[in-house]
């Protein structure tokens, strides 16, 4: 989807501590898509996504009362130096949640963010040019997804009855855009390293099944990453292993 796609003209604000420049749609299909055609440190944000999108091309609820935003930031060649940003931004994102005070937030491998076992926030990582990331971040506040998706009746959970009273989804772009930012700056000054060692500190043992891209299914318990960010697992026979981070396509937690 190109600029002039756009259902409404587009005010531009500038926002946080690297100076975003924002552009605010009523409606998308997709803000990543938009953000895509954007240079670095600029944003968009949608009332309202048609054909939001998760991991693997998978669908992802985005109707209105939620952020819905996606940010460009700058990534100079060579490409190994951001690998693992969806980790920082995670991390950081956690941060700023844990600063406005949500109770009991989590991440959850690889880009989830969690209270207890329901997902409150997503994030998307893709390409942008030769020379830039997208970040994606999809946020419930007021909405209710399980209303679009009756299977997420007790997977997902939003702001309201977490916070009081509950900013509206605009009053949050900003400390989320300095969380990507933070981010973007943390990877690039202390590498991947750096960022799962705080993660790791955070992180309990989770009993879970992973789905491989083979086709192959584990069960295992998640302990953390290593300093390239596989997966350090202990299976169900007891057995401890590295389990490199691309063959994964999900991981799902186990419930009681």
């Amino acid at each position: 989807m190109s600029l002039g796609d756009a259902i409404a003209p587009v005010p531009i604000l500038r926002l946080g501590a690297a100076g975003w420049k924002l552009h605010a749609y009523p409606a998308l299909d997709s803000t990543n898509d938009v953000a895509r055609e954007l240079p670095a440190w600029s944003a968009v944000t949608a009332g309202v996504q048609r054909m939001g999108r998760g991991r693997f091309g998978r669908a992802f609820a985005s109707a209105g009362g939620g952020l819905w935003l996606s940010a460009v930031v700058p990534a100079e060649p060579p490409a190994s130096r951001w690998a693992g940003f969806s980790l920082a931004v995670g991390l950081h994102v956690l941060r700023t949640l844990e600063r406005i005070g949500i109770p009991e937030i989590r991440l959850r491998w690889p880009n989830d963010l969690m209270v207890g076992n329901r997902k409150l926030a997503g994030l998307l990582v893709e390409q942008g040019t030769d020379t830039t990331l997208v970040v994606g971040l999809g946020l419930n506040v007021s909405n209710r997804p399980w209303e679009q998706d009756p299977s997420l009746e007790f997977r997902a959970v939003n702001l309201v009855g977490l916070l009081s009273p509950v900013p509206e989804p605009d009053e949050l772009a900003t400390p989320m855009l300095d969380a990507i930012a933070d981010a973007h700056d943390d990877l690039f000054n202390r590498g991947l390293e750096g960022v799962v060692t705080d993660l790791n500190a955070r992180w309990v043992p989770r009993k879970v099944v992973l789905a491989l891209h083979s086709g192959e299914q584990i069960d295992a318990t998640f302990e953390g990453l290593d300093p390239h960010g596989n997966l350090l697992i202990e299976s169900s026979g007891g057995r401890r292993a590295v389990l490199p981070h691309n063959q994964i396509e999900r991981l799902s937690e186990v419930t009681e």
